[in-house]
């Protein structure tokens, strides 16, 4: 550190206290991004909810990839296929042979993953002898599949639309893993004449309580059930039922004539009206006052999801994914219970208008597109880092040093998922010959697992280890990636797990939980001995490690100064340190508080108090540096070094002070105890107190035997346990 203040900000005005907008930074380059090619393959396009599932995912992700759906059989009537997409119809013509054709040019296209709904396996064999790697989907429960279990053992792996579908996979032997994706439909448009326009066209009362069913005609739907309810109802309001659907399947005519034979039989039939496939059938929803779903079992209603992003009630049998997506207009029943029970909960559910459900706009099309993209990876060597920006920090300090050791014994390469506050790592990293990429330049959490997937996937990365990624980034790229790519989290501790925690909403959303997370780990990084979550399957913990400089002769400053490194933030209490050196200068007028750092735009009105709490203070004795990018050569010129934070990992500003050989003063958070050993590396604070901070200052100033003693052996454990090589040492075992 220089004796002169030419360096130093010591007015009220202090804008270079602050980064600059991190637009105006050096940022790492984009990955570049192109618009792949996914292929779905479906058994055909009737009404049904699989086949609404891929035309409205393949209408969505027309706006950022090529899409082609295969439809292998032809029916009447279907769905419309949206502008945009390429169709290829076979017809049901030699249907093997044109399969292993498709197959054949998905190899060629770079992207041989093809997502099959309905799809038989002598039909994905087809696909697979082409070069293809078909993924099967079972839509439905396990009474509803259209083979038996046997049949998806050549799968790579398995998408199940419900947990409940993944669950009867299970039972049934499935082996293979199995990946869950909600589809979460958008809310109908609405039109105001809808409903009088529908009640009209089938002679229903304006003022009479109508109960809707959408769906085909089969007997999985029980809709002879649904009579019985109407019944039960009949006999207290004047009630009628609406079944918008006609015969499907194999059984579907036995199944329609059913529900006639039951109307007539019980005495309703002038009060159902049988109203047969209706090409969008979300328009008739408004005529409906409640959705009715008798079904016997349910891979995940997509009839009962559109009622209720219309905001209509629904009550339904509690039966396979019914419950699964939650939503406050829904009423669950068991299948089995009496009709007086069903009658009663369709009564329940009438009345006010529920509240929109909380999944309405999620983009669960992004979720499908994330595993068209994964294809499997070969067990290669390599590791892919992702982090979550390059800012002048502690963490990216030691991802940088790791990087740059480790580049020449191994292939690796670092993504960013966020705009850096500053490029000195992102030079430091160029200039040791690390690649360094942005995975993408918005802040939405999809774009940037869909780039980090593909990166991983197109480089044959064997390993991709998160470093303080953004916890959903983290969630959506372990969901989607084959489990021939292991995943490593290096976790600096509590924060990481309470970050995580708080997107349980999203999990919900993305049916893959924080258990599911940790379980899919191969390695759980600590940066100290800590607790971690019970179903990590396997923890280590890798402090981090500095380099030590040559040890030079120890020299008490006069007058006494204090450092402070890292960033200005809340987080870092320098407000308490502010009040700490109030007490301090009553003790030792002379004594000098040097803070060595900046603050990001978020923090700005912080840095202002700071300020504000030094007051007259500033330029006299109390002295703001600005950022530097390495301040290590100069710590030696220090009294001390005082480091406050909270949820800390193995801080580097108490790595690098006991590196210099100065005596630290911190307070116990995190893994500090662990470098900060009271008494014999340094002062350690059981909490932020200004005046018991300003006792331990104190202290050093004061006793320099003791302040010369615990510098050395500060610099000794260092040394011993904490320097760069052996975390070298310990990353590169841990990836080989």
């Amino acid at each position: 550190m220089p004796d002169g203040h030419a360096d130093r900000l010591t007015g009220p005005d202090i804008p270079a206290l602050v980064t600059a907008p991190q637009r105006a930074v050096e940022q790492p380059p984009v990955l570049p991004g192109a618009r792949m090619q996914m292929t779905a393959a479906v058994a055909s396009l009737a009404l049904g909810g699989a086949e609404r599932i891929v035309l409205d995912w393949a209408a969505r992700t027309a706006r950022r990839h090529r899409v082609r759906v295969i439809v292998l059989r032809d029916t009447s009537p279907e769905w419309p296929v949206p502008a945009g997409i390429e169709t290829v119809r076979l017809h049901g013509e030699a249907v093997s042979a044109q399969l292993e054709r498709a197959g054949a040019k998905l190899a060629a296209c770079g992207n041989p993953v093809v997502l099959c709904h309905l799809l038989l396996e002598k039909e994905r064999a087809a696909l697979a002898r082409g070069g293809a790697t078909p993924l099967p989907v079972l839509h439905n429960a396990a009474d509803g599949w259209i083979e038996p279990a046997e049949r998806l053992r050549d799968a790579p792996r398995v998408v199940c639309v419900s947990r409940s579908a993944a669950a009867d996979a299970r039972r049934l032997g499935v082996s293979q893993p199995l990946t869950v994706v909600h589809h979460y439909c958008a809310a109908p448009p609405q039109r105001p004449q809808a409903r009088g326009e529908w009640r009209a066209r089938w002679a229903l009362p304006a003022d009479a309580l109508v109960i809707g069913m959408v769906g085909g005609v089969k007997p999985q739907k029980a809709y002879p059930r649904a009579l019985r309810v109407l019944a039960d109802l009949r006999r207290s309001r004047d009630a009628y039922l609406v079944i918008v659907g006609g015969p499907t399947g194999r059984d579907g005519l036995l199944a329609w004539r059913a529900v006639i034979a039951q109307a007539t039989r019980l005495g309703v039939e002038p009060q159902v009206r049988l109203a047969g496939f209706v090409a969008g059938a979300a328009d008739c929803l408004p005529a409906f006052d409640v959705v009715l779903n008798t079904s016997r079992y349910e891979g995940l209603s997509m009839a009962t999801l559109e009622a209720l992003a219309a905001g209509l009630p629904v009550v339904a049998s509690a039966v396979g994914g019914q419950g699964e997506i939650g939503a406050p207009g829904l009423k669950l029943v068991p299948f089995d219970a009496p009709d007086e029970k069903w009658s009663d909960t369709v009564i329940g559910a009438l009345g006010q208008r529920p509240p929109a459900p909380p999944w309405i706009g999620f983009p669960s099309d992004r979720l499908w597109t994330l595993l068209h993209i994964a294809q499997r990876v070969e067990r290669t060597s390599g590791v892919l880092f992702v982090t979550a920006n390059l800012n002048v920090g502690g963490a990216q300090r030691s991802l940088a040093n790791l990087a740059c050791a480790l580049q020449a014994s191994m292939r690796l390469e670092i993504l960013v998922c966020g705009d850096s506050s500053s490029s000195a790592f992102s030079r430091a990293l160029s200039a040791g010959g690390v690649r360094v990429h942005r995975s993408a330049v918005s802040r939405d959490c999809f774009d940037h697992a869909e780039a980090i997937v593909r990166h991983a996937c197109a480089g044959h990365f064997r390993t991709v280890c998160f470093w303080n990624a953004d916890p959903k980034v983290k969630l959506l790229v372990a969901k989607a990636l084959a489990a021939e790519t292991s995943i490593v989290d290096v976790s600096p501790g509590a924060y990481a797990f309470e970050e995580m925690d708080a997107t349980r909403a999203f999990q919900d959303c993305i049916a893959y939980s924080a258990d599911e997370y940790y379980a899919r780990l191969a390695r759980l990084v600590l940066k100290y001995r800590g607790s971690a979550p019970r179903c990590a399957q396997g923890v280590s913990v890798i402090p981090n490690g500095v380099t030590i400089p040559p040890e030079t002769k120890a020299r008490p400053p006069a007058p006494p100064r204090i450092v402070v490194s890292g960033r200005i933030a809340p987080s870092k209490f320098l407000l308490e340190i502010a009040a700490a050196m109030r007490f301090l200068w009553r003790l030792h007028p002379d004594a000098e508080l040097h803070v060595i750092g900046s603050a990001e735009q978020r923090h700005a009105d912080y840095a202002r108090q700071l300020v504000q709490a030094l007051g007259n203070a500033l330029g006299r004795r109390a002295f703001l540096h600005g950022p530097k990018e390495d301040v290590r050569a100069e710590l030696a010129g220090f009294t001390a070094a005082l480091v406050l934070g909270e949820h800390q990992g193995c801080p580097n500003a108490v790595l690098e002070a006991l590196a210099a050989g100065i005596p630290v003063v911190a307070n116990d958070s995190g893994g500090t105890r662990e470098l900060v050993i009271e008494g014999r590396t340094g002062l350690l604070l059981d909490g932020r107190d200004p005046q018991r901070i300003a006792e331990a200052l104190a202290r050093l100033i004061d006793d320099r035997v003791l302040a010369h003693r615990l510098a050395r052996a500060g610099r000794r454990h260092v040394a011993r346990r904490f320097s760069l090589a052996r975390m070298v040492k310990d990353y590169r075992r841990l990836f080989a």
